[in-house]
């Protein structure tokens, strides 16, 4: 499927734990309709997950006690972006071997494509994109996917 059938969606999530499932349900869609699936579409899952997450646990809710949620097609896939009004004032360091929590951003950098973190002068805003995979003039695609290719 093309991305020129896509929308763009903006959703106020609680700002609750389970929202992470509801995240979860609109991005697979979402992806659907950009023709992301399988392991990419996993990816994007969780890396959904762990954004609405870490906006919930570490981050402030707008006035409606909610986050915002927004889907919307990229010229190469799906970009996702997760908005709260907390500060993000954490480099993308490793944690410590023996810590239970602070690896979520480490998690969505290796999953997703291209990865923004915005914080300066306003709400924190996490936007990542997950790309349908391209073809290589081998009939392969960059990660080693078998490509049929229709001449």
């Amino acid at each position: 499927m093309s991305s020129a059938s896509a929308t763009r969606r903006e959703t106020w999530l609680p700002a609750t734990p389970a929202s992470a499932q509801a995240a979860r349900s609109i991005v697979r869609e979402a992806a659907t309709e950009v023709g992301l699936d399988g392991e990419r579409l996993w990816d994007l899952m969780l890396a959904s997950t762990e954004a609405v997450t870490n906006a919930v646990q570490h981050g402030k809710p707008w006035p409606n006690d909610c986050v915002l949620f927004t889907t919307e097609p990229c010229p190469r896939g799906l970009r996702v972006e997760v908005c709260d009004l907390g500060k993000f004032e954490s480099a993308l360091e490793p944690a410590p071997l023996d810590a239970t929590s602070g690896r979520g951003m480490q998690i969505i950098a290796a999953l997703v494509d291209r990865l923004e973190v915005r914080n300066g002068g306003g709400p924190t805003r996490v936007r990542f994109e997950k790309h349908r995979p391209l073809p290589c003039r081998n009939g392969e695609h960059a990660s080693g996917e078998e490509v049929l290719t229709v001449q």
